[in-house]
C-alpha cells in the first residue's frame, strides 16, 4: 500500500500485519481515509464511541463482522462505548419486539462487548462517562454526540462512521484532520435567532432550520441564545446533524470556544442566517401529524437525569390517556439514578414508561405496531420515516405539550 501521509514505525508494522491481520485492516482503512482527506499523520486517542449497534439499521452483516472480529481475540485500545441498540436489553418484551429480532440483537451487543466495548447503548456517552475534556481529540461516531462533544464541551472529532470509529479504536489513532485543526473550527455563518426560544423543542427545531439552510461544511455561530441550557444544546445539535451533517457550531458567549471574542472577531464572519418566529412556524408545520399520536416518545437524544425529573414532575398526579403510549428514552446509568430519585416511578405511575439502551430511531418501529409518533426531537421525526420507509411519521412538539395532550 502506497501511503501520503507519515507513519511511525510502530504504524508501519500494524500496517503491515506484524499485530495481525485484524489490526492490519483496521489500520489500512484509517491510513486510507486519512491520505484522501490530506492528513499529515495519526495521534492518539483514548475514547471512541462506536455506532451500528442496532440490529434494525446494521442486519446481518454487522452481525457476522463483530461476531468474526469477537472470535480473533481483538480488544479495543481505546475507553470505548456503543451506540443505542434496537431494544431494552432486558426489557424487549414489553417494547413489543419479537424474539427474532431480540435474539440477534443480544448477539451483537455480546459480540461488541467481547471486543472491549462497554455496552452502556447510548447516544449520550458524555452523560455515562465517557466525557472528553476541553480540546482531547477522540474518535466518536455518532452524529449527535459529535455535535454535541465538539461544541458544548469544546474536545475535538470527527464525524466516523461506526466502521472507521471500531477501526481507530482498536488502533488507537485517528487522522489528524478536519475538525481536530484549529483552522477548521472557525465560524463561518452567523445564525441570528430573532426571539427567546419558549421550551426545549424550540432549540429542536432551530438545529433543524439551520442545518437544512447550511451549505456542507459551513459552521453555525448561532446569537441570540444566551440562555440555552446542555440539554437544549443537545436538542439543537441533534437535529442539526441529522438534518445537515452539522459536526459542530457555535453559540455565542455561550460554548468554549466561543467565549473568546477575540477569537471569534477573527472569524471575520460576512454571511448571516436569520431566523425568525415565522421560520420556526415553518418548521412546526413542516414536522407536524395531525392524527392522534400511537406513541409519545422524549429520549432522542438519550434523556439527561434532569430531563427525566422534567418529565416526571409534568406527569405528577396525571394519567397517561388510554390508547396512548408515553415512552422516556435514556441510557443504563441514567435511568438507575432517575430511578433512586423516585422519577422512573412518577412516570410509571402515570401509565408511562422508561426505557434504557434504545429509541425511537433504531427500533423496529413497522414490526412493534408503531405508525404516529410525537416527539420533542427534531431528530426523530427528521429519521423516523426515512427509517420505515415511510410506514411511520413523527410530529414535533415540547415536553410540556406532549404532556398536556396526552394526559390528564
Amino acid at each position: 500500500m502506497n501511503v501520503i501521509m507519515f507513519l511511525t514505525k510502530d504504524e508501519e508494522l500494524i500496517l503491515e500485519g506484524e499485530s495481525g491481520s485484524v489490526l492490519a485492516r483496521a489500520m489500512k482503512l484509517i491510513v486510507t481515509i486519512g491520505d484522501l482527506k490530506g492528513a499529515e499523520r495519526l495521534v492518539a486517542i483514548s475514547r471512541s464511541q462506536i455506532a451500528g449497534v442496532s440490529y434494525k439499521t446494521s442486519g446481518d452483516p454487522t452481525l457476522e463482522l463483530m461476531e468474526s472480529l469477537a472470535d480473533e481475540g481483538v480488544k479495543v485500545r481505546t475507553h470505548a462505548t456503543q451506540n443505542p441498540a434496537g431494544m431494552d436489553l432486558e426489557r424487549w418484551k414489553d417494547m413489543k419486539v419479537s424474539p427474532q429480532f431480540a435474539m440477534k440483537q443480544l448477539r451483537i451487543c455480546n459480540a461488541y462487548k467481547n471486543l472491549g466495548i462497554k455496552p452502556i447503548c447510548t447516544c449520550t456517552p458524555y452523560l455515562s462517562g465517557n466525557r472528553p475534556k476541553l480540546d482531547e481529540v477522540v474518535g466518536f461516531s455518532e452524529s449527535s454526540a459529535v455535535a454535541y462533544v465538539n461544541s458544548v464541551i469544546g474536545a475535538r472529532t470527527n464525524r466516523h462512521g461506526g466502521l472507521d470509529a471500531l477501526s481507530c479504536a482498536l488502533v488507537g489513532k485517528v487522522p489528524l484532520m478536519g475538525l481536530l485543526l484549529n483552522e477548521n473550527r472557525s465560524g463561518s455563518v452567523y445564525v441570528d435567532i430573532e426571539f427567546e426560544p419558549n421550551d426545549e423543542s424550540d432549540y429542536a427545531a432551530i438545529g433543524y432550520y439551520t442545518g437544512k439552510n447550511l451549505k456542507t461544511g459551513e459552521i453555525p455561530v448561532f446569537t441570540g441564545l444566551k440562555n440555552a441550557s446542555s440539554d437544549s444544546l443537545k436538542l439543537l445539535g441533534a437535529a442539526a446533524a441529522a438534518a445537515g451533517s452539522v459536526g459542530l457550531f457555535h453559540v455565542l458567549d455561550v460554548t468554549p470556544e466561543a467565549k473568546n471574542k477575540y477569537l471569534v472577531k477573527k472569524w471575520m464572519i460576512e454571511e448571516r442566517l436569520n431566523m425568525d418566529k415565522k421560520a420556526l412556524k415553518s418548521v412546526y408545520d413542516e414536522l407536524s401529524i395531525t392524527e392522534t399520536p400511537d406513541l409519545v416518545c422524549l429520549g432522542c437524544p438519550h434523556c439527561s437525569v434532569n430531563e427525566v425529573h422534567e418529565i416526571a414532575k409534568k406527569l405528577e398526579g396525571r394519567k397517561v390517556k388510554r390508547g396512548i403510549n408515553f415512552w422516556v428514552y435514556t441510557s443504563p446509568n441514567v435511568y438507575d439514578e432517575s430511578l433512586k430519585l423516585g422519577y422512573v416511578d412518577t412516570i410509571r405511575s402515570s401509565g408511562g414508561d422508561v426505557f434504557r439502551h434504545t429509541c425511537m430511531v433504531v427500533s423496529p418501529l413497522e414490526e412493534m405496531g408503531f405508525e404516529k409518533l410525537i416527539s420533542n426531537s427534531a431528530k426523530a421525526c427528521f429519521y423516523v420515516p426515512r427509517m420505515t420507509k415511510g410506514k411511520s411519521t413523527c410530529g414535533l412538539a415540547s415536553q410540556k405539550q406532549c404532556v398536556d395532550e396526552f394526559s390528564e
